[in-house]
């Protein structure tokens, strides 16, 4: 939708919410419309790798962050447009509060004085974008002829594309490795910093305070040359209607990716009918990629239109970097699992894909994993009808291991995109056992009760993560899409029909395979799934677990869904596809009594509430923190967000599963710079938070960054940092103060 057809009609709701782009940026926005706030992109200066006087390879590391210092002086004075923030480390980040000390300690760096700002910057600037050419003054700009560094923006949707499904996608050391790739040199810094990211993606810690130093090493290590260095980040505002009336409400959003998240279209509703409206969303660009899930749908319109649509197991913390349940929940005894570092034997037999083929074969004896997760996997209907089986939960396991070679053997089989998406399951899954099949009922009151088949998994893993969230994001046992539709694509790709992603399209020379809008192509999908059908046909992998009348079955079951929506997008998601034009599509509500997830499920995303420190007393052996919070007040279709004093829960005061107690997270940092404690404390009696602060360590100065949290919301925290003194020991030591830094 052009941006001037969205504002024209807001009035009229022509547009409940416009994702990718702030519509009034040109102007004040109506009172109506309503903004959320994400990270957009890093503002960089990144010096040119081959020439200029500070190149990369000339080994003028200190002269080179001399360099840089003086142009973010001068830069830390024009803050238009972006934030000023010379660390990599984000408040949009879940790790902000791990790193903050370092963060604080940049930021003063380059704004504590003013000197040196008034010199220009004895560089050659190359200006990328339009926020770099407006902050560059003409006098630092370089001819065509040569620069010194390049100011630019680093957007991070672009960054983090080609991992956006690893577990760490979201986390600021993992983004801050991306964004440094390519763009140091190396030596001894850059041997430990890589040395310390393996270790990182592989688990290979003992605990929380090892895996904070390690990726404080790891930021600390990247920026320390100075071939790249971080100015600061900018904002993506996107705007929806919450006008009383034709508005929309329930909108939760994403710290990064914002209204283009999967949570938006499972929380948001329209405020005169929720039930059964039209709810308008409107895209800053048009479609362009092709529509299949496995190597397309990477355009904003594609992405939006396919977590609509699909369902994964589970769902990125909307305010946080790690993840949480959708379809999948992993089972509270995993987390003693993933807190400990000894192996795990997996039993004789679990089963593992074979490479190149996907045969599932016992895993054998003396076979050991990392870490094991318990996963409760609730099954529903597919948008055809059939009822989703532990098959389908399975075969993606068979997909990641046949597209790791060309069956064959030969390489030149395989699609290089999807072999690489697909990757970070081979490399993780150590083995799977299917425990069993239980049954949850849910009861609504009014003899409303429904019943979903529930399969228990356990997952064994070669890499291990302290959060167990993030292991479990890693090779979760789930797919939304029915096991023959994903057959019927890899068919159509051996068979040279269609090609899964757009560069293996190019190099082979077919169509990019399309299961909606290429007619040509659904043709001929519709012809193999006639075929499949008259044989009951079922891989190799499958044979163990469908039968050929199964089979038969479901392939009848996706031809008559072609047969009656014109495409082959069948999956078990809240949305179907319904309807289509070049720019356009038109979901329907899969009302399904199987679908498991309520109207309300995400609702708590809604409204990110926040907790502040409000004292801070120091005892000596104990931090006491008294705390602020935000509570929700609401009247009719209005809410007003009011901040009081945490108040010491009542003895008698029955629970309520919506209010939240917020809880006190901090981190601890020696005199040598190292973190010496990290933790989380919920509040006592009284209604305090009590950090204990004994045994920390030899005599010297300590750090303390503390911040409390509320309803898993983590961004932007308000961040104290609390100096505290451990004196030498005597017999009677005075009580150590505290100074806290804002």
């Amino acid at each position: 939708m052009d941006p001037a057809a969205a504002t024209a009609g807001w009035s009229k709701a022509r547009v409940h919410a416009y994702v990718g782009r702030d519509l009034f940026a040109e102007g004040a926005a109506p009172s109506d419309a309503t903004a959320v706030a994400s990270l957009r992109s890093y503002l960089v200066l990144t010096f040119d790798s081959l020439h200029g006087r500070y190149a990369a390879g000339s080994g003028e590391a200190q002269s080179r962050c001399d360099a840089a210092g003086r142009m973010l002086r001068v830069l830390a004075q024009r803050p238009t447009g972006y934030l000023f923030h010379p660390y990599p480390i984000t408040p949009y980040h879940g790790d902000y509060l791990e790193q903050f000390d370092l963060a604080a300690h940049a930021r003063l760096r380059y704004t504590v004085s003013a000197k040196g700002a008034a010199r220009a910057p004895a560089l050659k600037i190359r200006a990328r974008g339009s926020l770099a050419e407006a902050l560059v003054p003409a006098s630092w700009k370089a001819n065509p002829g040569g620069w010194d560094a390049t100011l630019e923006e680093v957007n991070v949707e672009s960054l983090t594309a080609a991992v956006r499904t690893a577990p760490w996608s979201k986390e600021g050391w993992f983004q801050a490795h991306l964004l440094y790739a390519g763009n140091f040199v190396g030596g001894t810094a850059g041997l430990w910093a890589e040395h310390a990211y393996r270790r990182l993606v592989a688990g290979d810690y003992d605990g929380d305070v090892e895996r904070i130093n390690l990726q404080r090493s790891l930021v600390t290590m990247l920026a320390a040359g100075c071939e790249r260095v971080v100015v600061g980040y900018t904002l993506r505002e996107e705007h929806f209607n919450s006008e009383y009336s034709v508005g929309v409400e329930d909108v939760a959003f994403d710290s990064q990716d914002g209204l283009l998240s999967a949570v938006f279209p499972r929380s948001v509703k329209l405020k005169d009918f929720p039930w059964n409206g039209w709810l308008r969303i409107g895209t800053a660009a048009r479609p362009t990629t092709a529509w299949n899930p496995i190597g397309g749908f990477d355009d904003p319109f594609g992405r939006l239109l396919w977590l609509t649509v699909s369902d994964p197991a589970l769902l990125h913390e909307p305010y946080g970097g790690s993840w949480m349940p959708n379809r999948a929940s992993i089972a509270t005894t995993a987390e003693a699992d993933a807190a400990g570092s000894s192996p795990i034997a997996v039993p004789d037999n679990a089963l593992l894909p074979e490479q190149g083929t996907g045969v599932l074969r016992p895993v054998g004896n003396g076979i050991f994993a990392r870490q094991r997760l318990r996963y409760s996997v609730v099954t529903s209907a597919f948008h055809d009808g059939t009822s989703m089986g532990v098959a389908d939960i399975l075969y993606p396991y068979v997909f990641a291991f046949r597209q790791g070679a060309g069956r064959s053997g030969n390489d030149r089989e395989r699609d290089p995109v999807v072999a690489q998406s697909s990757a970070l399951a081979r490399d993780w899954l150590a083995g799977f056992e299917v425990v069993g099949i239980e049954t949850q009922t849910r009861d609504f009151g009014d003899d409303l009760k429904f019943s979903y088949r529930v399969p228990v998994v356990d997952v064994y893993l070669n890499r291990r993560s302290a959060d167990p969230w993030l292991a479990a994001a890693a090779a979760p046992p789930w797919s939304t899409l029915p096991w023959e539709l994903i057959v019927l694509m890899e068919e159509a790709d051996q068979r040279g029909i269609a090609a899964f992603s757009r560069e293996e399209a190019q190099r082979r020379g077919i169509p990019w395979l399309d299961l909606v809008r290429d007619r040509a192509v659904g043709a001929q999908l519709a012809a193999l799934v006639e075929e499949f059908r008259s044989q009951g046909y079922r891989p190799e992998p499958l044979k163990q677990l469908v039968t050929v009348e199964e089979a038969r079955e479901r392939w009848a079951a996706l031809a008559s869904f072609n047969a009656q929506h014109g495409h082959f997008l069948v999956t078990n998601g809240p949305y179907r596809l319904d309807s289509w034009t070049d720019d356009a599509v038109v979901l329907q509500v899969f009302r399904d009594t199987s679908y498991p997830l309520g109207v309300g499920t995400f609702d708590a995303n809604a409204i990110p509430l926040k907790a502040y420190i409000s004292r801070i007393d120091d005892q000596g052996d104990r931090l006491e923190i008294r705390a602020d919070v935000e509570h929700v007040i609401t009247a009719q279709r209005s809410y007003e967000i009011e901040r009081g004093a945490l108040a010491a829960p009542a003895d008698n005061a029955a629970h309520d599963e919506h209010d939240e107690r917020p809880e006190c997270r901090y981190v601890i940092v020696g005199p040598a710079g190292n973190t010496v404690r990290a933790g989380q404390v919920v509040p006592g009696k009284a209604g305090e938070f009590l950090i204990n602060l004994r045994q920390l360590g030899p005599p010297g100065k300590y750090t303390i960054a503390a911040a409390l949290f509320i309803g898993g919301n983590r961004v932007n925290p308000e961040v104290k940092l609390i100096e505290h003194r451990v004196a030498r020991a005597s017999a009677r030591r005075p009580r150590d103060k505290a100074s806290t830094i804002h």
